[in-house]
């Protein structure tokens, strides 16, 4: 094997960039170029007379010869990047990407084989280093579309690009953004592209929609850059496109919320205002008007005939008057402060109730109206409005007063002008019954009475311990 070639021969495979191995065709080393006994770790003169596959790892070598054997029957040439990446086996035993070319070579009638070894573990690391950025990229819920500035055309896309867009990664390689762009023309996009160049370590960021593939749009932030590949290359763009449409949901509701927060800082304010004129009625107006009645009374008892009747009178009107106050008073707190409480829905029961009756009753609260239970406030609310739906029926009133007592016994009375009662007009019936039976669910009582001036005093009582007690109807007074 010594006389493979001349001298010559040698020196021109040593001055090869690539290290060279030549091979018999059974798989003998027959040379070793200076290169590849450097990039193997060995002396080329340990290297000759044994087989190729010293070379290779342990694991490949079986195929190897198999492969080798199959060239061998049909010998090709194999160029450098078209051959197989192998890993080759250092006489340390550790192991490195090569990739290698295959020559064959036919000397005096024999076949050798003539191999270019290229260590490519720089090469390998790039490609590994690219792949991972690649899978990284394609995990991102972005979509990062790549284009060539002067053609428009996608030179990369990746899967967030696909989900986002719904075309396939192959059809977006034929596309430019004009295709994905709704709103744009090729002109405006242009110059949009041109202004992106023109500043090249800035980022430009605008909202715009896509057009997916199924014809629907969707919003999306893009960020914008442009990048020079190569010293005088051309330039690529960077787009990098995040939907956006959670975010303006978030944001309509964000201020839907700020405008129920203005709206319900507005009813908290016109709150306060009636608040704060309820108690000046209360603290200023009608103490006034009852030290003032107070005076009157004083002197009713000097006065002749002639003016106490006057005087009565005026003392009257002045009741009134503070029971008309209080009942603006109440609405006030009641419809400003807690709209969803007891005296609010004793306010809307009195409210519905006027247009069957024809007139408005008036209502008096005495106590923390609120500070009643929920179990009695769930009794009392359909007992007034049963009551009231009574009197509208048969009373024939004029007039009714309403009295809401939240002391120990909590209280209701409804008291009418009408005709009083009678046994035809629902004294006796169901209605009044079932008012019965929920004064007696929570311990309670409940009567009904005609008034010696004519109508009805309705009134239903339970303690606010919630001791039971066996009670019915009183017997009705003559009828209505």
């Amino acid at each position: 094997m010594e006389s493979f070639g001349a001298e010559d021969s040698w020196s021109l495979l040593n001055a090869a960039p690539d290290g060279v191995v030549v091979a018999s065709a059974t798989g003998e080393i027959v040379f070793v170029s200076d290169q590849a006994a450097t990039l193997l770790r060995y002396e080329p003169a340990d290297l000759i007379g044994q087989s190729v596959d010293v070379l290779l790892p342990e694991a490949v070598r079986a195929v190897h010869r198999a492969h080798r054997t199959r060239y061998r029957a049909e010998p090709q040439p194999r160029a450098m990047g078209a051959g197989l990446l192998l890993r080759a086996r250092r006489s340390d035993a550790s192991e490195f990407p090569v990739e290698i070319s295959l020559k064959p070579l036919l000397r005096d009638g024999e076949l050798f084989v003539v191999a270019a070894v290229r260590d490519v573990t720089d090469r390998v690391a790039t490609e590994e280093h690219l792949h991972r950025v690649l899978l990284t990229l394609d995990a991102s819920d972005d979509g990062v579309f790549i284009f060539d500035a002067a053609t428009l055309q996608y030179s990369y896309v990746n899967e967030g690009a696909v989900r986002l867009v719904g075309y396939h990664r192959d059809e977006l390689m034929t596309m430019t953004p004009l295709h994905l762009n709704p709103d744009d023309s090729e002109l405006e996009y242009r110059a949009f592209i041109e202004s992106v160049e023109s500043s090249p370590d800035q980022a430009m960021v605008r909202q715009a929609r896509l057009l997916r593939k199924d014809g629907t749009e969707i919003p999306v932030e893009k960020t914008y850059r442009s990048v020079q590949i190569g010293d005088g290359g051309s330039r690529w763009i960077i787009a990098l496109a995040r939907d956006i449409t959670t975010r303006l949901a978030t944001e309509v509701e964000l201020q839907r919320s700020h405008e129920a927060l203005h709206a319900a800082e507005r009813v908290v304010a016109i709150a306060d205002d009636r608040e704060r004129i309820a108690r000046d009625l209360h603290d200023k107006v009608i103490q006034r008007l009852f030290a003032a009645g107070l005076n009157i009374q004083a002197v009713v008892s000097a006065a002749d005939d002639r003016i106490r009747p006057r005087l009565e009178s005026t003392i009257d009107a002045l009741d009134d008057t503070i029971r008309e106050l209080r009942m603006a008073i109440f609405s006030l707190q009641g419809s400003g402060s807690a709209p969803g409480g007891l005296r609010g829905q004793i306010l809307d029961v009195v409210s519905d109730a006027v247009p069957g009756l024809g007139f408005e009753p008036r209502l008096q609260f005495d106590g923390p109206v609120e500070s009643i239970s929920d179990d009695i406030a769930a009794q009392l609310v359909p007992t007034l409005r049963e009551a009231l739906s009574n009197v509208a029926r048969h009373a024939g009133a004029h007039s009714v007063q309403i009295y809401v007592s939240a002391t120990d016994p909590v209280t209701l009375e409804v008291i009418d002008d009408g005709v009083g009662l009678t046994e035809d007009s629902g004294g006796t019936g169901h209605g009044l019954v079932n008012l019965a039976s929920r004064a007696r669910e929570l311990g309670g009582t409940f009567d009904i009475v005609s008034e010696h001036t004519g109508g009805v005093r309705l009134r239903w009582s339970v303690p606010t311990g919630m001791t039971r007690s066996d009670v019915g109807v009183r017997a009705p007074n003559p009828a209505r």
